[in-house]
């Protein structure tokens, strides 16, 4: 079969040839070719290697990849031109800019001006940075992200052309509302690829983590051992701890749940989520804090929704040894190596702010592993829909887990809870909010959010366990791409531990808070104040002020704070203003993450109190990580080092660290079991906190899509799971573990056609879309068939001479005679038709017709002559 040229390219070399002819016809007198030189043509103009198709900067070499970020595609195709070996490619700027829904507008010199929002301002590309090409002004892709807040990276296997948005864009503001929207409304999103639903069971058991570790110390020694493992029960999720030390005593944790994008859980109820066991309760103002404890939860209330005068709680599971990053606005916010009761990581009260808010958790294992997991909330002025209704209700025991000790911190005691949401208007929203400890009296909040004059506002009423009365007002504000909130606050005689922090220290409070962007070229700086004055519940006055900027650059971070605290009358001994300072500084360069800091402590005046510095390197087998800290008030040095090294599937660590006690020694062994394909196979420990897809590629002989013992399986099988093609290959029996992928959201799974191992075996469905839990191991079987192709040339008779003919339509049938798909030949009068099932096959085109051509395992690829005369004049 012929090799083909992308439709670009054979455009480009028709334009070419006829301009040779046409030069060719001009200078010298008409004389017959050579056929020698006839077959020649292409070669001498492009070379015979396929890579010399290429005919210098951006002038051919086209290809045509999809543009995607975030899982979605923002466009079909976009030109994009190799530049050449070792140089690259670039992409034609003005489709690009286009499909980002980014204005822009040419200036006198060739340079482009592009406006980009939030906060808007005007970056130019300049006309040097800028290549000629057939799709007009091309950028390299290596120049992209030192001029626009993005980078673009091309995989030329699976033809994507991939984004990574460094600041909001608007293509992706509004994919964000409308995915938001079509959440609310499960039926109106069509999803690309049909939902696999998952094979019902009584009880099964996906995946699990051991762990066992001794330490050595100054105080004595601890031995400990942790399983966590996940499974189903009666087709809900189930997640399980179970922790024993010599010390600490038998530890554990049981989360049953169940979470889906439609409201139809437990029938009349209209659930989307049910949980019990170990579990987080939201947070109800005024009277209850976000808790995690046992209990049981059930809400219709869609995680996703959230305005500006909402706060929210972000959580997964993390095993032992791992650490969780979270990343906002281009900025490092916060760590934790500390799971809760449920054995999760958990980022509580993260305020909002109009538009775009989007969370980025980096997970980093013991053994050189890491994933990441982006949580996107689109804050506007949408409320509740009028007349549409959402709850919570369930029992929590704050601070108390299922089984085992309490933990060290004070339990806030077990209450039922109710949350209401109504909504009375399109641009109003009532909730009611109702807390019952089991002692104390109920408390009770009613409040109402509303959008109005371009704003949003929100005031609540309530009346504490106590008694007490207490409210709140809170209104917000965009000005220009910046923020304003304004907080005034009483808050009753509640000071329990169930209440938040602020409401605990504090009787009242008045407060600004500000936050947004400043323009810095093509990207902005984040900022954030807030401004607080307050009476605490001893009757003392509190002030405080506190400042935060990020500087976001392509390699590093940093994040510089301070905050300011005076108590007391002004005047009065020990009210002068105090407070500290920190410049933080983060940074990553390949396998190596860099983390360090400098505090600064006001008191008498400013002196330095200490300073950090964390360095950590991954390789495939292991991670090396060293942790410095000095204080500069004990004039101690506190350093710490650990060695983690993959084994197989065992992962081995070892450390040390010198403290405040003293030295601490410690070993520890952790591995990972997984079941699939009807056994138990060990794995490197990490399986039970996300989700994985043991894939199971075959040739489906028979058709059915069932695997017989007899089909063989296709090795070398590769993957695109969301827009990331996966490194991992299936191997002689056809099958590979793809883990470490996202539990919650939908995970798109399909077949990249340019990994089998032969051209004429397709998949039989275009590709998957799974729903995983937390530890699921769902075996995906993906059949594919062997297919075939007809390659069919249009020639016009006119006696003695046949002439290839361009544009003409062309109709493919199947045995019945029922057209399968249709086609039109290009300037040799070729037209291709692949990807067709091992049958009967007939073409049509002119009203002349083929005989059966048939396709079958051992001739899967046949070619045919459509003979077609000129119209009689």
């Amino acid at each position: 079969m012929r090799r083909r040229l992308p439709a670009g390219g054979r455009w480009l070399v028709a334009f070419a040839a006829m301009a040779l002819v046409a030069t060719a016809a001009s200078a010298a007198p008409p004389a017959p070719a050579p056929a020698q030189a006839e077959t020649g043509l292409f070669d001498a103009l492009f070379g015979a290697d396929a890579a010399a198709e290429r005919a210098g900067q951006a002038s051919d070499g086209l290809a045509l990849p999809g543009l995607f970020a975030d899982g979605q595609r923002l466009a079909d195709a976009l030109p994009l031109h190799d530049l050449g070996p070792g140089a690259g490619a670039c992409v034609a700027i003005v489709p690009l800019l286009d499909a980002l829904e980014l204005a822009h507008q040419p200036a006198s010199d060739g340079a482009i001006a592009v406006t980009l929002p939030q906060p808007s301002r005007t970056v130019m590309l300049p006309a040097a940075a800028l290549l000629a090409s057939p799709n007009g002004p091309c950028l390299p892709l290596a120049t992209a992200s030192s001029l626009l807040p993005f980078a673009l990276s091309h995989d030329p296997e699976s033809q994507r052309l991939l984004l990574n948005a460094q600041a909001p864009l608007p293509v992706l503001m509004r994919l964000a509302r409308a995915e938001r929207q079509a959440r609310l409304r499960p039926e109106t999103n069509r999803p690309a690829f049909a939902l696999q639903p998952r094979q019902p069971a009584l009880a099964r058991l996906w995946s699990a983590d051991l762990a066992i570790g001794a330490v050595q110390a100054g105080a004595g020694s601890d031995a400990s051992a942790s399983l966590l493992a996940s499974g189903e029960l009666l087709g809900l999720g189930v997640r399980t701890n179970l922790g024993l030390g010599s010390r600490s005593g038998i530890t554990g944790g049981v989360t049953v749940s169940e979470a889906r994008d439609t409201p139809d859980l437990l029938g009349p109820l209209h659930a989307r989520s049910v949980a019990a066991g170990d579990i987080g309760s939201p947070a109800q103002p005024l009277i209850a804090d976000a808790l995690a404890g046992r209990g049981l939860i059930i809400s219709s209330r869609p995680p996703w929704r959230a305005d500006l005068v909402d706060a929210i709680d972000l959580s997964g599971p993390l095993p032992a040894g791992w650490e969780a990053e979270l990343w906002h606005e281009d900025r490092l916010v916060a760590v934790t190596r500390t799971a809760d009761p449920a054995g999760n990581w958990r980022f509580a009260g993260l305020p909002m702010r109009v538009g775009e808010n989007r969370w980025l958790v980096r997970l980093y294992g013991p053994h050189g592993e890491s994933s990441e997991q982006a949580f996107t909330r689109l804050v506007g002025t949408e409320m509740n829909a009028e007349n549409e209704v959402d709850y919570a209700i369930g029992f929590i025991d704050g601070g108390m887990p299922l089984f085992g000790a309490a933990p060290t911190r004070v339990a806030s005691g077990a209450a039922a809870f109710g949350t209401l949401g109504w909504g009375l208007a399109p641009a109003l929203t009532a909730r009611l909010d109702v807390r019952a400890p089991t002692a104390g009296s109920p408390a009770l909040a009613l409040g109402l959010h509303g959008a109005h004059g371009g704003g949003l506002w929100a005031a609540t009423m309530a009346r504490d366990s106590p008694g007490g009365w207490a409210g709140a007002v809170r209104l917000a504000r965009r000005l220009g791409s910046q923020d304003l909130v304004i907080d005034l606050a009483s808050h009753g005689r509640d000071a329990g531990p169930a209440q938040p922090p602020l409401v605990r220290e504090f009787a009242n409070l008045a407060a600004i808070n500000g936050q947004g962007r400043v323009a810095l070229g093509r990207l902005s700086l984040p900022w954030q104040v807030r401004l607080q004055s307050a009476m605490r519940r001893g009757g003392d006055p509190h002030q405080s002020a506190a400042l935060r900027l990020a500087l976001p650059l392509a390699r590093w971070q940093a994040n510089a704070a301070m905050a300011l605290v005076r108590q007391g009358q002004s005047g009065e001994t020990g009210a002068g203003w105090q407070g500290n300072a920190a410049l933080g500084v983060s940074a990553g360069w390949g396998k190596l993450r860099l983390r360090g800091g400098v505090d600064a402590v006001l008191a008498r005046g400013w002196r330095i109190g200490g300073a950090t510095l964390s360095a950590a390197r991954s390789s495939a087998d292991g991670a090396i990580s060293l942790d410095l800290g000095w204080q500069t008030a004990t004039r101690r040095l506190n350093a710490g080092m650990s060695v983690n090294r993959r084994i197989g599937a065992f992962g081995l660590s070892a450390g040390a660290a010198r403290g405040a006690d003293g030295w601490r020694i410690g070993l520890g062994l952790v591995v990972g079991l997984w079941q699939g394909a009807g056994r138990w196979h060990m794995a490197p420990a990490g399986l039970a906190r996300s989700g994985a897809v043991l894939a199971d590629m075959f040739i489906d002989d028979d058709g059915d899509g069932e695997r017989d013992a007899n089909e063989p399986g296709v090795p070398g099988g590769r993957f695109i799971v969301g827009n990331a093609l996966r490194g991992e290959t299936t191997g002689d029996d056809g099958r590979v573990l793809l883990r470490g992928l996202p539990a919650g959201p939908m995970v798109d799974v399909e077949t990249q056609l340019a990994s089998l191992p032969d051209f004429n075996l397709r998949p039989a469905r275009a590709g998957d879309r799974l729903g995983l839990r937390p530890g699921e191991v769902r075996t995906l079987s993906i059949p594919v068939n062997p297919t075939g192709s007809i390659e069919a040339q249009v020639l016009l008779v006119a006696g003695d001479t046949r002439t290839p003919r361009s544009g003409i339509p062309v109709s493919l049938h199947d045995k019945h005679g029922k057209e399968a798909a249709r086609g039109v030949t290009d300037f040799d009068g070729y037209v291709l038709f692949d990807g067709l099932a091992l049958d009967t096959w007939r073409v049509e085109a002119a009203g002349q017709s083929t005989t059966g051509l048939r396709l079958s395992r051992t001739d899967p690829d046949r070619q045919a002559s459509i003979l077609i005369s000129s119209p009689r004049p």
